[in-house]
């Protein structure tokens, strides 16, 4: 299957952007979310004229930025006209510092961690909460500042996360969410299988063996997160309403506004 044939593909940008609609997707009582609506993808540093008209097309209303304060030095977003921009931190330290994933910020934490995946989960686990980006997503949600455009570096774990949260709170199940969010590793199949010869040069040699993995997602990383709301509140609907305000009602309101 190619690209185009994804669910949620928008044409005119490069796949690395890692760049869809999260539109079209089936719901658990038989509706699908409206496209045109949700957008995900990486950074908007790097845009050809004809993706920044393309992204203009999308008449979005506001940019949400997920990334660390020290990523975007020399990596600040071009922002569509009519658009408000918001950079709200997606994932934090223990000590509550940014996580920081420059090229710096990254090289920092490869010095210290003995497991990737271990090191990964944690921080999927710890995105679910009392996390401002997340507060503020479902805030705008409630708002109706939409066509929205929410975003990270690579746009895939901090990214991933919050996809995978609005759809949550539509009434998406489990499986279609995590089959959405592994798109990531066909957007970013030329990024993934690199060579290690074209790798970037800060990256430390004995790290190049797993530049595929830490450079896509993994389902385990996602579920993880969800065992650990449901684990931590009893339920999703408990987790909703416990973190964010969504009672029966709220929730209601938010899927009859952007289903159909």
């Amino acid at each position: 299957m190619r690209l185009e044939e994804t669910l949620g593909y928008v044409p005119g940008f490069q796949d690395e952007l890692n760049l869809r609609d999260l539109g079209g997707q089936r719901t658990r009582d038989g509706r699908r979310v409206r496209h045109g609506l949700f957008y995900r993808g990486s950074a908007l540093n790097v845009l050809t004229p004809d993706e920044f008209a393309a992204l203009q097309a999308l008449d979005l209303r506001l940019i949400l930025d997920l990334r660390a304060e020290g990523e975007l030095l020399g990596r600040e977003d071009v922002i569509p006209f009519g658009a408000e921009y918001l950079r709200v931190s997606g994932m934090y330290e223990p000590d509550g510092a940014e996580m920081d994933f420059s090229p710096a910020g990254i090289a920092r934490h490869l010095a210290t961690i003995t497991d990737p995946s271990l090191f990964m989960r944690g921080l999927y686990v710890s995105m679910m909460f009392a996390n401002p980006a997340l507060h503020v997503l479902v805030e705008r949600m409630r708002m109706g500042q939409l066509p929205l455009y929410f975003h990270c570096s690579a746009g895939k774990d901090r990214t991933g996360v919050c996809a995978a949260l609005v759809y949550t709170i539509l009434g998406v199940d489990d499986d279609d969410i995590v089959a959405e969010f592994l798109l990531t590793n066909r957007y970013r199949a030329s990024i993934i299988n690199m060579r290690p010869e074209d790798m970037p040069a800060w990256l430390p040699v004995e790290e190049r063996a797993t530049w595929g993995k830490r450079n896509g997602v993994d389902e385990a990383d996602l579920r993880a997160s969800f065992a650990a709301a449901d684990e931590r509140y009893g339920s999703r609907e408990a987790y909703l309403q416990g973190e964010y305000g969504l009672d029966a009602a709220a929730l209601a309101d938010l899927r009859n506004r952007y289903l159909k």
